[in-house]
């Protein structure tokens, strides 16, 4: 069929088989052989009545009106409001079904950059439901009333509204709605992207797994609130263990959810928690990871298949705040972190020193170039950690890898897609994966999944 002729039209009602699932948890049925069309939630093997919603030249997308056929896996949970939002395509799968599949897209990930590597069955999650530490969520002004939740996929003027946003601490969640109606009740102004006018944007909650601290950001357009003293008293009065109580101010154009311009309304200016041990202060702008229980199984991981030595000089690289390097300092003789964002360094420092951590140093610098200079001062790398963002790595920070030649270069990713273009560029340039491909389960009910590997010099 020519490719200006589409094999299907808008609105129409078809039936299909999925034959694959995407990154994004998309289910696909192939018409023709070549034309996909992407459902959410609709999973492998599964015959699909659905309506084709959206159509163009590649690939279409539809809607499920009914599944005619299920998986054995697919288990309804009657919450459509999270599918409709995006927050959760896997929640209408079977636990054991959600590893099935994840284990099966690290696998397709490596095989598309012809990588035949073992894949081991994930690690679940032992907390599969209401287990995120941090939010951020939009307002709106929707009916009258001021509404919290997350912006529907198909139309992005609207926030489709929440009360238990099903993955989140419910203590989030109840928070979440505390501070929306008292901004509510003081009638505070919303910022509107078409008139670039009003002033709050997002609330974020943070909440400590074991502390049990919580810190609430008001996101704003302005910098300062309309009835700033009233809100404050309103929400210290009615947040249970609120610790941290902030103002962030975010007038950019952007998408961009928060700025580095933090000013403390209430409190102190971050809160703490504890992983594997040690104490670790949070801010508004720290990374650290969402899921804490499963965090310390994942770092756990990484040093076991770090094979690490007490006489093992440590490389933390894209350190954050300094969670990997400091929970494995006590397994090594040194751990040098670098980390190009400042703020991120001054907290890994404060860490340091809280936890009585006298093996470790964080240095705010490009992490390519820091790595370099550390080559050029001939130091002993053993071990290089990495965990970047979705993106993955730069080829010059895996040059860099390849420059200081660590025995052990340990890789935490959080997508599997960047993570196998990686490895395959550091297979070319003289390392190879020992062991197992191991995921890890950081985010049950979604398409995230968590995976560690180590790579060995070749030599």
């Amino acid at each position: 069929m020519p490719r200006n002729i589409l094999p299907v039209k808008l609105n129409e009602i078809k039936e299909g088989v999925v034959t694959d699932i995407l990154h994004n948890g998309m289910g696909v049925i192939l018409i023709d052989q070549h034309y996909p069309v992407k459902l959410v939630d609709a999973f492998l093997g599964e015959k699909i009545q659905y309506r084709l919603t959206q159509v163009d030249r590649l690939s279409a997308y539809g809607e499920v009106i009914k599944v005619l056929e299920p998986s054995p896996d697919r288990k309804n949970q009657n919450k459509a409001y999270l599918l409709k939002a995006g927050v959760a395509p896997y929640v209408n799968l079977s636990y054991e079904g959600q590893l099935k599949l994840k284990q099966r897209q690290v696998e397709q990930a490596f095989q598309s950059v012809d990588l035949d590597l073992p894949v081991a069955y994930p690690i679940g999650a032992e907390q599969q439901t209401h287990y995120r530490n941090k939010t951020v969520v939009p307002l709106k002004k929707q009916q009258g009333h001021l509404t919290t939740g997350f912006f529907d996929r198909q139309n992005k003027d609207l926030i489709v509204p929440m009360e238990d946003y099903y993955l989140n601490d419910p203590v989030i969640d109840q928070t979440i709605g505390i501070v929306r109606d008292i901004l509510d009740q003081f009638k505070t102004p919303i910022y509107n992207d078409a008139t670039k006018q009003g002033a709050m944007r997002y609330i974020m909650v943070r909440r400590g797994y074991y502390s049990k601290q919580v810190m609430v950001v008001l996101v704003s357009h302005l910098a300062e609130l309309p009835d700033e003293e009233g809100i404050i008293a309103a929400i210290v009065a009615k947040v249970p263990a609120l610790k941290s109580l902030i103002l962030n101010h975010n007038p950019r154009q952007t998408s961009q959810q928060l700025t580095g311009d933090n000013r403390v309304l209430w409190g102190d200016a971050a809160i703490h928690d504890q992983l594997l041990g040690h104490d670790f202060v949070i801010g508004p702008n720290s990374f650290y990871q969402v899921n804490p229980k499963t965090t310390e199984v994942l770092y756990q991981l990484a040093a076991q298949m770090g094979e690490l030595k007490k006489s093992d000089v440590a490389i933390d690289a894209y350190s954050g705040i300094g969670t990997i390097g400091l929970s494995i300092a006590d397994q090594v003789q040194r751990v040098y972190g670098v980390e190009v964002v400042e703020r991120a360094v001054e907290d890994a420092k404060i860490n340091i020193a809280q936890n009585q951590i006298e093996n470790a140093e964080y240095i705010a610098a490009d992490a390519p170039a820091q790595m370099e200079k550390w080559r050029d001062q001939n130091l002993p790398a053993d071990v290089i950690f990495v965990d970047p963002p979705r993106r993955g790595l730069t080829e010059s920070l895996m040059d860099a890898v390849v420059y200081l030649q660590p025995e052990r270069f340990v890789y935490v990713s959080c997508n599997p897609v960047t993570m196998a273009r990686d490895i395959k560029y550091m297979t070319e340039h003289g390392y190879q994966v020992k062991g197992n491909i191991q995921p890890l389960d950081q985010f049950p009910q979604t398409a995230h999944v968590e995976c560690v590997a180590l790579m060995i010099h070749s030599n």
